[in-house]
């Protein structure tokens, strides 16, 4: 399912606080009560057109709020559209060898939507010598 808010938890505090002296500031206070910090980056519209729609939120080792709220902003643009993963199988010959993790390839098919192409990543290949065919999975 996409995901229509990514959260990045970020600047773990090992030692959350509560009881301190009457020295700090209640700002700090609330700080050093928190095991983390978070960012977060969302689409409405995703909420809107999938009804099951998700929240996300993962544990990073990031320590600022710049850098967290780019990779929750990076994050959600990987996840809030619809993604489908295929496997198949090609000959293998002297162009599909070359196919590496990794690399992009367009798929189209007369089915589940593909008939104008859709991109793709590479993310297993499996060689089969008896048959010289390679068994791919793609993800996008």
């Amino acid at each position: 399912l996409p995901v229509w808010r990514q959260r990045i938890r970020y600047d773990r505090n090992y030692t959350p606080q509560t009881d301190l002296a009457g020295g700090v500031t209640d700002v700090r206070r609330a700080d050093l009560a928190q095991t983390w910090r978070e960012e977060s980056a969302e689409t409405a519209s995703v909420k809107t057109a999938y009804l099951l729609a998700l929240e996300q939120t993962d544990e990073t080792l990031l320590t600022t709020a710049a850098d967290a709220s780019a990779e929750a902003t990076r994050r959600l643009a990987l996840r809030d559209s619809r993604r489908d993963r295929f496997e198949f199988a090609v000959a293998l010959n002297g162009t599909t060898n070359r196919l590496d993790l990794g690399d992009i390839i367009t798929l189209t098919h007369t089915r589940f939507g593909l008939s104008a192409g859709k991109n793709f990543v590479i993310m297993g290949i499996g060689l089969d010598t008896a048959t010289r065919t390679l068994t791919l999975s793609v993800w996008g």
